[in-house]
C-alpha cells in the first residue's frame, strides 16, 4: 500500500436517510462467546463449575488450569469448561459476556467485538474501535471477561479493568498466573470417561463385549477429553464398532503418546476426502487464530468450493477440525495442531512452504486497495505472521514483501512506531536476502517515509520519500498513481519544514497527474484540491482556498451524496476556509451541516462527533456567543470521557478546549481547574515534554499569570499553519 497522507480512508461508507441519527451505543451488553454449550453433554466437570463460581463471586480473578503434575498436558477441557460457565452463569453478567483470545491479535478481536455488539458504526477508524472496546473492557462492571489460553500474562495488562470497576476475570491457561486463583483441572475419572466417549461415538455398545472394550479405549485413553473426543468422532464417522477400534489403538499405541496415536488413526481417514489433508497442513503450520474459508481455500488450491466444503465437513465431524459457530472460520485444537506439525514437518517440504508463502502474499495483496476489505485481512494477520516467519526460511525473497503487507493493519489503528519498525525490518531484509523487487523497494521507502513523519522525524520522511520518488520515476515515470502518492506526500512533508511553495508547487503537480489520470471528478483529484487549499490559505490567499476546498466537496457530493464522512470532511473544510475570510455565520451552518452528517453515520457517542461539536463551538466563538461554545465543548467533552476515560489525549484536549471558553467568560478559577486536569492527564499519558503536554503548561501560567509564555517543545521542525481535516 503506498500511503497517501490525505487520503480518506471512509470513502466505502453508503449513503444514509436525511435527519436520520445511528444508533450505536457502547453500554450495550454483548455475549460473544466463540464456541458452542454442550449443556446437558458436558461431563465430569460439575465440581470445576461450582469452584469456579464460588472463586469468581468471592471477588477473586480466576485462572482454569491444571496441577503441576499435569503440566505440558493439552486436551484436559479448559477451554469448554470456561465455555459453559459462561452459558451457564450469562444471566448473572447484565453487561454481557466477553471472550478474548489471549494468544491472538487482541485489538483485531477488539475492533471486531466493537462492531459486532453495535458500540460503534463499522465505517468508523479502527483506532477508535479498538480505543473504545478497551475502554469499556476497563471500565465497566457487572460483566465477565474471558481470557482463552493465556500465555504471557504481561500481554494482557493494558486490557485488564481499573478501579473502580470489578468484573469478573476468568482465565484458561497451562498454568498457575500471578495474581489469579487458580481452579485445577484433572483427566475424568473411569466413569465420565466412558460416558464422554459413548457420547461422542454417538452410540451404545452392542452388548457386553462392546462395552468392554469402550471402557478400555477410555482406560487406554487415561481420561483425557480431546483424545476421548477424537475416538468418538472417528467412532461416529465410521461403521467399525468398538472392539475394531481398540484393537486399531492397540496396534498404533505408543508409550505415552496415546493422543497422538488417536491423532494418526483419525488422519488416517481423511483419505476419502483429497482436499483434507492439505486443510489440515496448512491449518497446523498457520497462526493460532481460526482461518477464513477464503483464505483457506486460496492456500490449498480449491478450485471447486464443493469438494472444500465437503474436506471441512468430514474434518468437524472426525472433531479434528473446529468450524466457529455461526462463522466460516476453521481452527485446530492447539495440541492437535502440534501433533499434525510432528506428523508433518515443514522442513521435510521446503517447496510446499515457499507455495504456501506465495500464496499468502497474493491473497493479502489483492485486498489493500479495497478499504472495505480491512476487517479481512485483519483477520487474518495471525497467519500472515506465521508464514512471514516460514518465508525467512523457506522463501527468504518473499519475506521483504510479507513484512511490508503487515503494515496494513497498524497503519490503519494510527500505530506510526509499529509501522516503522516493520518497514526498518523490511528494508533489512530485502538487502540481507538478495530481492530485487524496485516497486516494493520504493513502497518500504515511501511508508516508512509516512510513520517518520508521524513521529515527528519531518526531515528523515522527506529524505525516505524522495528515494520513493527517484525509484518510481524510474519505474512508472511521472504519470502514475504511486509516483503522484509519493509527490503529494512530499508536499506535505515539504510543508511540514516550513517551506509552503515548494508544498503547493508539488500539489498542483499532483493534480495534473490525477486529473490526466482519473478526470475532474475522481475522490484523488478531490485530495488534490483540498492539499491546494491547505497550502493557498497558509501562503495568505484565503479565497483560493475557499475556491479549491469548494471544488472538491463539489466532487464528493457527486460521488457520495449528502450523507458521506468524505462530504462532511469538505463541508468542514470549506467552513475553515469561509470563517478565515469572516464570514463565522455561514461557517458555522457548514460546519453544523458536516455535524448532521457524523450524527446520521455514527450516532452520538463518536469521537467524529465530539469533533463535530468543537468546530461549531469554534465559530460559535468566533460570533461572540461564548456561552454556546462552551455548552458545545462540553458536550464533545462528556462524549470522550463516556468513550475513551478520564485518562485519555482526547480527554485532556477536551478539557483544555473548554478551559479556554471558561476563561472567556471570566470563570478563571473553572479554567484553570479544568486546565490543571487536561495537564495531568497529558503528563501521565505523553509525558512531561510532549508538545500537547506544554501546551497545558503554558495555558495554566497563562490563567494564573497572563502573558506568561513558556517555550514550546517542537519535533521535525515548523508545524503547518493551517491542516483541515480532510
Amino acid at each position: 500500500m503506498t500511503v497517501d497522507h490525505s487520503t480518506n480512508p471512509t470513502d466505502r461508507t453508503p449513503d444514509t436517510a436525511p435527519g436520520a441519527v445511528a444508533d450505536y451505543d457502547p453500554r450495550r451488553p454483548v455475549f460473544s462467546v466463540p464456541y458452542r454449550q454442550l449443556g446437558d453433554r458436558f461431563i465430569g466437570r460439575e465440581t470445576t463449575l461450582d469452584e469456579v463460581r464460588q472463586q469468581l463471586s468471592a471477588g477473586r480473578r480466576t485462572n482454569i488450569t491444571q496441577g503441576a503434575a499435569l503440566e505440558g498436558l493439552a486436551g484436559l477441557g479448559k477451554t469448554q469448561t470456561a465455555v459453559e460457565y459462561a452459558y451457564r452463569y450469562r444471566d448473572e453478567y447484565p453487561n454481557g459476556v466477553i471472550w478474548l483470545a489471549a494468544d491472538g491479535d487482541l485489538e483485531t478481536q477488539l475492533a471486531e467485538l466493537a462492531v459486532k455488539a453495535g458500540w460503534i458504526a463499522p465505517a468508523s477508524e479502527r483506532r477508535y474501535m479498538i480505543e473504545i472496546a478497551r475502554h469499556r473492557l476497563r471500565s465497566v462492571a457487572d460483566c465477565l471477561i474471558v481470557f482463552d489460553n493465556v500465555q504471557d500474562p504481561a500481554a494482557l495488562r493494558d486490557y485488564l479493568p481499573e478501579p473502580p470497576a470489578a468484573p469478573h476475570i476468568l482465565m484458561t491457561s497451562g498454568a498457575e498466573q500471578p495474581d489469579s486463583t487458580a481452579v485445577f483441572i484433572d483427566r475424568l475419572d473411569p466413569a465420565a470417561a466412558l460416558r464422554l466417549l459413548i457420547q461422542t461415538a454417538d452410540r451404545e455398545p452392542d452388548g457386553e463385549a462392546e462395552l468392554d472394550a469402550a471402557r478400555e479405549i477410555a482406560d487406554t485413553l487415561d481420561g483425557l477429553p480431546l483424545a476421548l473426543e477424537l475416538a468418538g468422532g472417528h467412532l461416529a464417522h465410521s461403521a467399525m464398532g468398538f472392539q475394531h477400534a481398540l484393537q486399531r489403538l492397540r496396534d498404533d499405541r505408543r508409550e505415552g503418546a496415546d493422543l497422538d496415536c488417536v491423532l494418526r488413526i483419525g488422519t488416517a481417514v481423511c483419505a476419502e476426502q483429497p482436499l483434507l489433508p492439505a486443510v489440515l497442513d496448512v491449518l497446523a503450520w498457520s497462526g493460532p487464530a481460526a482461518m477464513g474459508r477464503d483464505l483457506l481455500a486460496a492456500m490449498v488450491g480449491a478450485t471447486d468450493h464443493a469438494e472444500l466444503d465437503a474436506a471441512l465437513e468430514l474434518g468437524t465431524g472426525l472433531a479434528i477440525i473446529r468450524a466457529l459457530p455461526e462463522t466460516t472460520r476453521y481452527a485446530l485444537h492447539p495440541r492437535v495442531a502440534q501433533g499434525h506439525r510432528e506428523q508433518s514437518a515443514i522442513a521435510d517440504r521446503p517447496d510446499w512452504a515457499a507455495q504456501q508463502c506465495a500464496r499468502v502474499s497474493a491473497w493479502f495483496g489483492a485486498l489493500l486497495d479495497d478499504p472495505q476489505q480491512l476487517p479481512r485481512f485483519e483477520a487474518e494477520m495471525d497467519h500472515l505472521r506465521a508464514w512471514h516467519e516460514h518465508a525467512v526460511h523457506f522463501a527468504p525473497t518473499l519475506a521483504t514483501r510479507l513484512t511490508w503487507l503487515r503494515i496494513y493493519v497498524p497503519l490503519n489503528r494510527g500505530q506510526p512506531d509499529e509501522v516503522r519498525r516493520l518497514l526498518e525490518q523490511g528494508l533489512a531484509e530485502y538487502q540481507q536476502h538478495g530481492c530485487d523487487d524496485q516497486a516494493l523497494l520504493a513502497c518500504l521507502h515511501h511508508d516508512l517515509a509516512f510513520a517518520l513523519d508521524a513521529l515527528g522525524e519531518t526531515k528523515r520522511a522527506q529524505a525516505q520519500v524522495q528515494q520513493a520518488i527517484a525509484i518510481r520515476r524510474g519505474l512508472f515515470g511521472d504519470d502514475h498513481p504511486d509516483t503522484a502518492r509519493s509527490f503529494a506526500n512530499s508536499a506535505d512533508y515539504a510543508a511540514t519544514l516550513g517551506d509552503q511553495l515548494r508544498a503547493l508547487e508539488l500539489t498542483e503537480q499532483t493534480l495534473a497527474i490525477r486529473r490526466g489520470l482519473h478526470g475532474d471528478r475522481h475522490p484523488d483529484t478531490a485530495i488534490s484540491l483540498n492539499n491546494i487549499a491547505t497550502y493557498t490559505y497558509n501562503l495568505g490567499n484565503q479565497e483560493h482556498a475557499l475556491d479549491m476546498a469548494s471544488q472538491a466537496l463539489a466532487i464528493h457530493r457527486d460521488l457520495y451524496g449528502e450523507r458521506h464522512p468524505a462530504t462532511a470532511a469538505s463541508l468542514a473544510s470549506v467552513a475553515y476556509f469561509t470563517n478565515a475570510l469572516g464570514d463565522s455565520q455561514r461557517a458555522l451552518e457548514l460546519a453544523g451541516q458536516a455535524l448532521a452528517i457524523h450524527r446520521a453515520l455514527f450516532g452520538d457517542r463518536h469521537p467524529d462527533t465530539a469533533i463535530g461539536l468543537n468546530t461549531m463551538a469554534t465559530y460559535s466563538s468566533a460570533l461572540g456567543e461564548q456561552q454556546r461554545a462552551l455548552d458545545l465543548t462540553q458536550q464533545g467533552l462528556a462524549i470522550y470521557q463516556e468513550l475513551f476515560g478520564l485518562r485519555h489525549p482526547a480527554t485532556a484536549k477536551a478539557l483544555q478546549t473548554t478551559a479556554g471558553y471558561l476563561l472567556k467568560l471570566g470563570k478563571t478559577n473553572e479554567a484553570y481547574t479544568q486546565a490543571q486536569a487536561a495537564y495531568d492527564i497529558f503528563r501521565q499519558v505523553l509525558g512531561t515534554k510532549h508538545p500537547q503536554t506544554l501546551s497545558a503548561a503554558q495555558m495554566l501560567a497563562r490563567i494564573k499569570r497572563p502573558g506568561f509564555r513558556i517555550p514550546s517543545f517542537k519535533k521535525g521542525g515548523t508545524a503547518k499553519k493551517a491542516k483541515p481535516r480532510k
